[in-house]
């Protein structure tokens, strides 16, 4: 990776940006906000729910057994099953994803996006709905020949033989040693539920939002089966004539990512201590985070409010103002005599992580990792630097009086060496 090369991407990168930026202002995006509150790949709350909603017969869409009926034709069960009219459809029943069922006939959809087989997994379902209807209602059991199994995988793909336990796939059934027959269907969402979606849409006629939701849905179908190619990613970037050479670059900052988020956060310390003298800053080790502290506040150290950015985990950044060193011992008396030293409610602090050592104020941002530069942490810092002194200034004075209200919340150990006069000659660091 020669200095011109990394030039060149990353001139190129930023001419990209610029022109999603651009696009997006124009409305051209990529936007789902089916994505704003789930994962692409949440199996439960994002896809079992919103299958769930729109098979429902009495769900909040009004179309009755409209979308069960295109569903069950569109898996070839249409007319082993019957009439849908009065059917049922119940979301982690027995812990079924989706279980289907007329009175008469049972379907068991199985969602599998991520999470792997479970030992015995499709043999519980099948017994837990064979035997449903003797335990739960008093009448005779249902029989096997009255139950389909329905696999659903991003890809088509079977159950694996752990999950099927006594059942072994023949064809258009499951058959156990004793001939029992099971119907079996694996269908996929890259197929069956994206076309199926598609029949719903026919029918949902002139209905905005219910056209809104279904529209949406199907954008996540097809992003997870790779059926949607994302022009605004870094796909798309690295797609664009000219510009394969630079993903062997990217590889190497990824391989280097470390390396990478300590140079980011240097940068930060810099750009601080350019503008801001009084100021001293560190950068933690493997370039995790970075704290920043008035020189002033130097000598209680160990006991006052830090302006911080941190990385959180892979894919976020957390911007804090975080207290350093308190005695656990006094931690329920921590946030009252703090309150009262700082003249400010409990509500000014999060106390969320309290027990584990942790305690921020309320000024607090998560960000997304691709999205942290200079300017979004030095924001952030310069909106905060002013109460944090004033903060910082009253822990302070407190400490210094005779009768204070917080020297108790100091741990023993380190009482000494905030008060001790040894801080006059530090030149760099905490």
């Amino acid at each position: 990776m020669t200095d011109e090369n990394l030039r060149l991407f990353l001139q190129r990168f930023r001419e990209f940006n610029a022109e999603i930026e651009a696009r997006k202002k124009r409305g051209q995006n990529d936007f789902n906000p089916l994505l704003c509150v789930q994962k692409l790949d949440d199996e439960e709350n994002m896809h079992s729910g919103f299958l769930y909603a729109l098979l429902n017969p009495y769900g909040e869409h009004y179309q009755d057994d409209l979308f069960l009926k295109l569903f069950v034709k569109s898996i070839g069960l249409q007319e082993w099953l019957g009439s849908t009219s009065g059917a049922e459809v119940y979301k982690e029943k027995k812990r079924i994803d989706i279980h289907i069922t007329n009175g008469k006939r049972h379907i068991i959809v199985e969602n599998k996006i991520n999470a792997g087989d479970q030992n015995e997994q499709i043999e519980r379902y099948i017994e837990a709905i064979a035997k449903v209807d003797s335990s739960d209602r008093g009448e005779s059991s249902v029989e096997y020949e009255n139950i389909a199994v329905v696999y659903l995988a991003p890809y088509i793909k079977e159950p694996t033989q752990e999950s099927l336990g006594k059942w072994h796939i023949q064809g258009e059934f499951l058959i156990d040693s004793e001939n029992h027959q099971v119907r079996f269907r694996a269908i996929s969402y890259e197929n069956e539920i994206i076309d199926w979606l598609d029949s719903a849409l026919n029918e949902a006629g002139g209905i905005s939002n219910l056209r809104m939701a279904l529209e949406c849905y199907t954008d996540v179908a097809k992003r997870l089966t790779g059926q949607k190619e994302n022009t605004m990613d870094l796909q798309a970037f690295f797609s664009k004539d000219g510009n394969e050479q630079f993903l062997d670059i990217a590889l190497e900052l990824v391989a280097r990512k470390n390396e990478v988020l300590k140079a980011h956060f240097n940068a930060i310390a810099r750009e601080i201590k350019g503008k801001y003298k009084e100021y001293r800053t560190e950068v933690w080790s493997y370039g995790t985070g970075i704290s920043v502290l008035h020189n002033k506040f130097v000598e209680i150290r160990n006991f006052c409010f830090y302006i911080a950015a941190e990385i959180a985990n892979k894919e976020e950044v957390w911007f804090e103002i975080y207290l350093s060193g308190y005695n656990p011992q006094q931690t329920t008396k921590l946030i009252p005599k703090l309150g009262e030293v700082l003249g400010v409610s409990n509500d000014n602090f999060d106390d969320s992580m309290l027990e584990d050592g942790w305690l921020a104020l309320k000024e607090f941002e998560e960000i997304d990792l691709k999205d942290f530069t200079q300017e979004s942490f030095m924001e952030f810092f310069e909106s905060v630097k002013d109460k944090v002194y004033q903060f910082n200034q009253k822990i302070a004075d407190d400490l210094a009086k005779p009768d204070s209200k917080l020297r108790e919340l100091v741990p023993p150990t380190e009482i000494t060496e905030i008060f001790l006069p040894q801080y006059d000659n530090v030149k760099s660091g905490f």
